[in-house]
């Protein structure tokens, strides 16, 4: 079980989550000059730099991803990853005790986000913040929405093998 892609699946989207930054970062003001009939964007040197490597990477991460998922849906049919489900797919409800801990990872991941939803709205509106930091924000919360619900797994199995 250690080595199932479901338990790592949160790992995998905080990956993509940093890397999402990259691009962000890399994109984030591009200098624009528009005429009737075009529109060039410039982008410095880091910055293209960064949004070359971050797409680079992601397309590397994403077909490696992809490739495990269909691996993993191969060995364990019954068990298989509906990549493009509405439903996400790290929930492991195989048993009452695989539900149990999904249902309290859950919660965790709830409860954060009723917190930080509001004090990232509240940050936003006090402060004067550039669209690359809203943007950070945002990803902030996936990226520690990933770690929590991954952190909470990750402790139930570790006392499940001890």
């Amino acid at each position: 079980m250690k080595n199932d892609i479901r338990l790592n699946y949160p790992l995998w989207m905080m990956a993509f989550v940093a890397l999402i930054g990259a691009f962000a970062y890399g994109i984030h003001s591009p200098t624009m000059t528009k005429t009737e009939t075009s529109l060039m964007l410039e982008i410095g040197g880091l910055e293209g730099f960064v949004l070359l490597a971050s797409l680079l990477l992601y397309t590397i991460l994403l077909t490696v991803f992809l490739v495990k998922v269909t691996k993993h849906n191969k060995e364990n049919p019954k068990q298989k990853l509906a990549i493009w489900s509405i439903r996400p797919p790290e929930y492991l409800e195989q048993d009452e005790g695989m539900t149990h801990i999904t249902r309290v990872a859950v919660q965790k991941v709830y409860t954060f986000y009723t917190w930080s939803l509001p004090l990232l709205a509240a940050v936003v509106i006090l402060f004067p913040l550039t669209r690359l930091m809203i943007i950070y924000g945002i990803l902030a919360l996936a990226f520690i929405q990933y770690l929590i619900y991954y952190l909470e797994i990750r402790k139930h199995f570790k006392e499940e093998t001890e």
